[in-house]
């Protein structure tokens, strides 16, 4: 056999290798879209009844909510609370069907569907002033990039968010967060309601109406980039305030640092394995 032959029959070999782990990629990352509970359903409301809730409590009524010892003790504040628990504990168990919208020619977005209609399935914890919110129910060319979004008026329900290319960041109501199979709401550690607040002013001011890019590098030094992305907007009015939420540290940052970052805590999380930040 001619070296030419063999080269041949290697290289398709190689592709041949390629594909399958590319379809192996897309199946993963399009049929695997979130995460529903595999354990039973328990009776959490004895639990509930306490006046006092003890780590281990908290910890089994995450497992069965997604909610964390933040979103649960909001939530026991106010008279309706406990039930509002209970819904979102039935919500947490149940298995959606997704619908998937095509954006553009290479990049999906998921919603939940209930009864053939998309429906604001998430019931959401109180968020505060620079609350991220996270989702990886959006992917380019089977990549499972999500999306991410900075809460800038949580009285009035208010994300500021930088969206697709072509674009500017722009506000958008916080419900339409509600419709995505998977969502996290992170929350800076140990920082007081001033600091967040300084956060969120400096993107209002400086990260408004940036536009679109997809590959937008850090700014260490600048305060107004040329352009951004939805999760460097985010990284950017950080880092202006002191925080390095980059989970990896790399050149650039992607929703997925922003959940694997140690400078937050998870305050709600659905359709998203609750040992896994992503």
């Amino acid at each position: 056999m001619s070296t030419l032959k063999k080269k041949g029959k290697f290289l398709l070999l190689i592709i041949s290798i390629l594909i399958i782990f590319y379809c192996v990629f897309i199946w993963k990352n399009v049929y695997d879209a979130s995460y529903t509970p595999q354990g039973p359903q328990a009776d959490i409301s004895c639990i509930l009844n306490k006046n006092k809730l003890t780590c281990e409590d908290y910890s089994f009524l995450f497992k069965q909510t997604g909610l964390s010892k933040t979103a649960i003790d909001d939530f026991r504040l106010s008279s309706d609370g406990n039930e509002k628990i209970l819904s979102i504990q039935n919500n947490y168990f149940k298995r959606n069907k997704i619908f998937r919208e095509q954006l553009n020619p290479f990049t999906v977005q998921e919603s939940i569907l209930v009864n053939g209609s998309l429906s604001r399935f998430i019931q959401m914890a109180p968020v505060k002033n620079g609350d991220i919110l996270l989702t990886k129910s959006c992917y380019t060319l089977y990549w499972r990039h999500g999306h991410c979004g900075i809460v800038i008026d949580a009285k009035k329900g208010i994300t500021l968010e930088s969206l697709t290319p072509g674009s500017h960041s722009i506000t958008q109501d916080i419900s339409k967060w509600q419709y995505f199979p998977t969502f996290k709401i992170l929350r800076l550690k140990n920082a007081d309601q001033k600091k967040l607040n300084e956060i969120v002013a400096f993107a209002v001011k400086n990260l408004a109406g940036i536009k679109y890019g997809i590959y937008s590098p850090k700014l260490y030094d600048a305060v107004k980039p040329k352009v951004e992305n939805c999760s460097q907007m985010i990284w950017q009015a950080y880092y202006h305030c002191g925080y390095d939420i980059d989970g990896n540290k790399g050149l650039l940052v992607t929703p997925s640092d922003l959940a694997k970052s140690d400078l937050f805590e998870v305050v709600q999380t659905f359709g998203f394995p609750p040992n896994k930040p992503w």
